[in-house]
């Protein structure tokens, strides 16, 4: 905006150049003040962003080997399961001897004392035999089923494993 009076133009820029150069000390010191706040508040989020990440990261470690420990028991839950079986195939067809029958429950007999890592699991087994005629032909069908599980403090893992047969008789 253009002045039109020489004398009121003059007054009007020393007034401006007066006022601006207060205000721009004035607020110099403000900034400066204001700015010495600020540092903490970013130092107090990078800590809370920090702490956030090492909590997640402790979290998923923790969950990994949870993880880890159910696979190790469930290997051996399902090792319990297939001596189970095997214990029953050698008591249905033994050798030298013709096919048994087998309508039994065996619960735990071999011990898993003496087996390092077992000495918490157990076994049933169950087996069954049915005689069965198909086609003018007869035949024994043999039914395996086997439970093994696991512990570790209060967690109990099991796993069962079956077995089908058949013989011509």
């Amino acid at each position: 905006m253009f002045l039109m009076c020489p004398s009121k133009s003059f007054k009007a820029i020393k007034a401006i150049k007066a006022t601006s150069s207060l205000t721009y000390d004035s607020s110099r010191a403000r900034t400066a003040s204001r700015q010495g706040g600020s540092m903490i508040v970013m130092a107090l989020f990078a800590i809370i962003v920090l702490a956030l990440l090492a909590g997640t990261l402790v979290s998923m470690l923790s969950t990994s080997s949870n993880s880890v420990l159910f696979e190790v028991y469930g290997v051996r839950a399902k090792n319990a399961a297939q001596a189970g079986i095997q214990e029953l195939a050698m008591s249905s067809f033994p050798l030298g001897v013709g096919p048994q029958l087998c309508n039994q429950v065996i619960v735990n007999p071999a011990t898993f004392a003496s087996i390092s890592g077992f000495q918490s699991c157990q076994f049933t087994a169950r087996c069954t035999t049915t005689d069965i005629n198909f086609n003018g032909q007869d035949y024994r069908y043999y039914r395996f089923s086997s439970t093994g599980s696991c512990g570790f403090g209060e967690v109990v893992v099991s796993r069962t494993v079956s077995v089908d047969a058949m013989q011509e008789n």
